[in-house]
């Protein structure tokens, strides 16, 4: 691990990253009415803007806070964190990169380049995120963007002679910084097991690779890497890229000059045979010769492979459809309990809603239980604390094994365990908006995997996503 006595970190611990001239001109109209402006309009700027969203972030973490105080993972929560007015008054003063580039026009021109590529990383990895349903985009796109910054800072540093060299990993970097551990752990170089660091490195390193021709074999690689981790056709994988590359030619890379849309054209290299002139046609002849078709190469589009559909993934799509769609709430608990039931194969699940005086949790639906199982009448005292209400304080989830020890133990009163049993077990609170709605139980008589536990997590993110959706806004009516 680089402590402080690295000369790269040592140069950039106190010293502030600009900003863009865009970025700047785009937040001034928000500037002049603050008290009309939402933290989300300025994160989406400021998104766009690596080196900005990288000091926004630096500083909201290494504040000084009480030991309950949470890491600061997005830039918008950032933005409630400072204020409206104050965060303009603390991020918008100061030169920008084009100031202090004014003078290099060609080292301007490099940032700017480098700049696009950042945001086109970062962009595919959220979007394979999304393809395996994650549930913390926020945190796969900062840690995109974050990674990329090393070559940004080169560039910077750069207009002063005296800086030490650029170090290989933007890790430690960031660990100096004091951002999350959840956006640190994103910017490792690979994780044996670990799914999502593994998906979203392949997704960079497939997004360096576009950025030399499309033809590179590199990029097949990544592309069947990527397809073995959201366990999808390489097709589907492929088109993901090709959608988004086609969107930043027509829109971000058509901004610089420096970047024509047409690198991004599926042209193979090399000479290609021109096709034979059309014969003559008789003097007769009222319909033109058609031309003879270009030739197409089969490495112009991956292979596609023929992967068995994973329930999994088909429960998991339903519910972010439903989510999306608005669909009603009991349409989106029986996805969430199918998806329960036949990917994972969890034998008791039990959704158990707050009472309205909100006191207690009560068995509103359970599937895989006799009649004359106690869990079908479950009913939980919120005082004195159990495990249960424990949840109900914030959105998380637990994995208790079998037998039950240590601080969960002494949160299983008797009374409880009588109702649930003592079979290893998976629970997690459900929420729409910020109001929690009760608790979706699963057990089963085997190991709760880590891999399941994941997975559990996921079905009930996506659910209490889905029911927010279904909702809708906090007021709306």
């Amino acid at each position: 691990m680089a402590t402080l006595s690295d000369p790269w970190i040592e140069y950039w611990s106190g010293r502030a990253l600009p900003s863009l001239k865009a970025t700047r001109e785009r937040l001034l109209p928000l500037m002049r009415r603050p008290e009309r402006t939402s933290p989300g309009e300025i994160a989406d700027i400021v998104l766009r803007d690596p080196l900005l969203a990288a000091q926004v972030l630096r500083v909201a973490n290494q504040r000084v806070r009480s030991g309950l105080a949470a890491d600061v993972v997005s830039v918008e929560s950032a933005v409630m964190l400072f204020g409206v007015a104050p965060f303009f008054e603390r991020f918008c003063r100061g030169p920008t990169i084009d100031e202090l580039m004014a003078g290099d026009p060609a080292r301007l021109r490099a940032y700017r380049a480098a700049i696009l590529e950042v945001r086109f990383a970062a962009r595919l990895a959220r979007d394979y995120a999304q393809r395996r349903f994650d549930a913390r985009l926020d945190e796969v796109y900062i840690a995109a963007l974050l990674q990329g910054i090393s070559p940004l800072l080169a560039l910077v540093a750069g207009l002063d002679p005296a800086t030490p060299a650029p170090m290989p990993r933007v890790t430690e970097l960031l660990a100096s910084w004091r951002l999350p551990e959840a956006i640190i752990d994103l910017t490792r170089e690979s994780g044996d097991g670990q799914a999502r660091l593994n998906l979203q490195q392949a997704a960079l390193r497939l997004a360096a690779a576009l950025q030399l021709g499309w033809w590179q074999p590199q990029v097949q690689r990544e592309l069947h890497a990527i397809a073995a981790l959201l366990q999808q056709q390489e097709g589907a994988v492929w088109e993901t890229a090709t959608a988004l590359m086609l969107s930043y030619a027509t829109r971000d890379y058509a901004e610089a000059a420096a970047m024509p849309a047409a690198r991004w054209l599926p042209m193979l290299p090399g000479s290609w045979p021109r096709p034979p002139a059309p014969a003559e046609a008789p003097a007769q002849a009222l319909t033109p010769a058609k031309p003879a078709p270009l030739p197409v190469s089969p490495a112009a589009v991956p292979a596609a492979r023929t992967v068995q559909p994973d329930p999994m993934v088909e429960r998991l799509s339903a519910l972010h459809h439903a989510g999306k769609e608005r669909a009603p709430a009991n349409q989106i608990m029986s996805l969430a309990v199918r998806a329960l039931a036949e990917g994972l194969a969890m034998r008791r699940i039990v959704l158990a809603l707050l009472t309205p005086d909100g006191l207690q949790l009560r068995a509103r639906f359970c599937q895989g239980a006799g009649e004359s199982d106690p869990i079908r009448r479950l009913e939980i005292s919120l005082a004195p604390p159990t495990l249960f209400s424990r949840l109900l304080e914030r959105p998380q989830c637990i994995r208790v094994e079998a037998p039950h020890r240590g601080e969960v133990k002494a949160l299983l009163p008797p009374e409880l365990l009588r109702q649930i049993g003592h079979d290893a077990f998976c629970a997690m609170s459900i929420f729409v908006h910020d109001k929690p709605l009760g608790i979706l139980f699963a057990d089963r008589i085997t190991t709760i995997s880590d891999g399941d536990y994941q997975q559990v997590r996921r079905v009930c993110q996506l659910t209490s996503q889905a029911l927010s959706a279904s909702a809708g806004r906090p007021g709306e009516h």
